[in-house]
């Protein structure tokens, strides 16, 4: 694995290379570093790795020149293993796929939290969560932007979701939920008066949600990790800043 990710290192770096190249006018491009890891790949490892490390990481456009798999040119031809999915082009695009795939309550909860902590509340804490879901999208989709754009909207996404959400991800927060609701419940019942007592069914709610809210929300930890990983970590936002340089 070691080799494997030493050359994807190289390829992450390929980008700032050439645009280092290009301002002291040489004509060194992406593909030119792509391919001098390349032969560095083949030359320290069996034929047999090398060629399923390169499969993972590299396409090759009409001239038969190598590019990282998400190469800025028009004319490379996509190179599709099977069963895998094409990668997202950007971060925000990444975050946007992720965010389809939950289920329903939790895209609503998220596009709440979107609502007040990335779009500062406004006038979207009054309308419906369909419209906080629909503006959220907007938000994710919109084309044009240069990258420090993408990468800003991705790292304030991050920030704001994991501040939300961050203690929702373990089984412990949600115990520590679940004595604060038995707890209201029992002051309930002892003073029908009480702060609690008003409080009650809010906490019965939570109770009976719990166990399944927290499967959800622990899997959805668990993806966000995933993609945290692949897409939204600093080094591969730096990655991928230095693959779609202008």
């Amino acid at each position: 694995m070691n080799a494997e990710n030493n050359f994807a290192a190289r390829l992450l770096d390929a980008g700032r290379l050439a645009a280092i190249a290009r301002t002291r006018g040489l004509k060194a491009d992406v593909s030119y570093y792509v391919d001098e890891a390349l032969k560095e790949l083949w030359r320290t490892r069996s034929p047999e790795e090398a060629k399923a490390i390169a499969e993972r990481w590299i396409l090759w456009d009409a001239k038969g020149k190598p590019w990282p798999r998400m190469p800025p040119l028009e004319n490379v031809v996509p190179f599709k293993r099977t069963g895998a999915a094409e990668m997202p082009r950007t971060p925000l695009q990444a975050i946007r796929e992720w965010f389809e795939k939950q289920d329903e309550d939790v895209r609503c909860e998220i596009a709440g939290m979107a609502a007040l902590f990335i779009f500062e509340g406004g006038n979207l804490l009054d309308f419906s969560s369909k419209e906080w879901c629909d503006h959220l999208r907007r938000w994710l989709s919109e084309t044009g932007l240069p990258n420090h754009k993408v990468i800003g909207r991705a790292l304030t996404f991050r920030a704001c979701f994991e501040y939300f959400s961050e203690s929702r991800f373990t089984e412990a927060a949600w115990m520590r939920s679940k004595e604060a609701a038995v707890k209201i419940l029992a002051d309930a019942g002892r003073d029908p008066t009480s702060e609690a007592a008003s409080l009650a069914p809010i906490a019965q709610k939570v109770l009976e949600t719990l166990p399944a809210r927290k499967f959800r929300w622990i899997e959805v930890g668990k993806s966000w990790s995933k993609l945290v990983d692949s897409r939204l970590a600093p080094r591969v936002l730096r990655g991928w800043n230095a693959l779609h340089m202008e």
